[in-house]
């Protein structure tokens, strides 16, 4: 059985750039049950931005209180979670510039085309996303979109 969650999340970034963030979750079925369960949380806003900008946190984020939860429910077994990104409009500002990190203190990892594992071999929890933006100088003005998306696979497997 497979059941995908699908999940929009706009993100518009009302900056001299504005950005905007979309978020879909597939969710695979692991080979050894019948269902993964994950309930995604959260909203990617990054509110106003001038460039230059370095790292710019989504607003509705902060210290133990993520961007985005991804809760893994019991009936999931144990899995990997992963993280992608896919510029769908603008120019100008690299999906290198579209920032991750599990924690809110911690480093930060640029979205990349195919999917980094982020979470590995977790079970019933909550995972969390915290996302920031870099704005360098020179970035033109306008509308810039990326989709972000987050996969859970049983543990082991493979992101297609």
């Amino acid at each position: 059985m497979k059941r995908v969650c699908l999940l929009a999340l706009a993100a518009l970034l009302l900056v001299a750039v504005p950005l905007a963030a979309w978020l879909y979750v597939p969710v695979p079925t692991p080979a050894y049950a019948d269902t993964i369960s994950i309930t995604l949380f959260g909203n990617i806003d990054f509110g106003n931005v001038t460039p230059p900008v370095t790292k710019w946190g989504a607003t509705d984020q902060g210290d133990g209180s993520p961007a985005i939860t991804i809760t893994v429910e019991p009936e999931s077994g144990n899995v990997d979670i992963g993280i992608k990104g896919e510029i769908t409009s603008g120019n100008g500002l690299d999906l290198s510039n579209w920032l991750y990190s599990e924690n809110f203190t911690g480093g930060t990892t640029g979205l990349t085309i195919g999917y980094v594992k982020v979470y590995e071999n977790v079970t019933v929890g909550d995972y969390d996303f915290y996302h920031w933006i870099k704005v360098p100088a020179g970035t033109p003005a306008g509308s810039h979109t990326v989709n972000i998306s987050y996969k859970a696979i049983a543990t082991g497997g493979t992101y297609e």
